[in-house]
């Protein structure tokens, strides 16, 4: 059995440096527990549709990630918590929805005061859904998204500290 890593992103502006982080965690968690590794969704090219429940494709996509083993959800921190168009898109799972799901709520802000905004507000919400996050979550500060080798040694070194906790937690194959 293939198990897929995979990720959703809730920043408003398409290809954003959330959606660049997004892709470089899926991809390194991915091959850290021998997965396979999906490009994230970028909800900025759904825009508005992201309210609407019965947008049969928003509903595909929100099954696809339900069945992934490794869930990203990737947000900046606006105003010190996640996306309005993050929440709009989750809002359209039912309770325990992603109960099968391991997730990493990744949060990137310009400020460490709001590197806590993943933990208090996201995962939070993540919990309502039946959502697991193993290996907790991870901030992102703006200055280190945005400059591609530091942000790929952060996350090199946030999964190696953590390999044994994924392992343990059934998330590596």
């Amino acid at each position: 059995m293939s198990f897929i890593v995979t990720g959703v992103v809730g920043n408003p502006r398409p290809n954003s440096k959330t959606f660049a982080a997004a892709v470089s965690l899926v991809e390194k968690v991915a091959e850290a527990i021998g997965a396979e590794a999906l490009s994230p969704i970028d909800l900025a090219s759904y825009g508005g549709r992201a309210l609407d429940y019965s947008d049969s494709e928003l509903i595909d996509r929100r099954h696809e990630l339900s069945t992934s083993r490794v869930l990203v959800i990737a947000t900046p921190v606006y105003k010190g918590s996640y996306t309005g168009m993050l929440k709009a898109f989750l809002d359209g799972y039912a309770a325990d929805a992603l109960s099968a799901t391991r997730t990493i709520p990744l949060t990137i802000a310009a400020s460490a005061q709001h590197s806590l905004a993943g933990s208090t507000h996201l995962q939070p919400l993540l919990d309502e859904l039946g959502a697991i996050s193993p290996a907790g979550g991870l901030f992102l500060p703006d200055a280190t998204a945005a400059d591609p080798d530091a942000r790929d040694a952060l996350f090199d070194s946030w999964i190696d500290a953590r390999r044994a906790l994924l392992s343990a937690s059934g998330v590596a194959a």
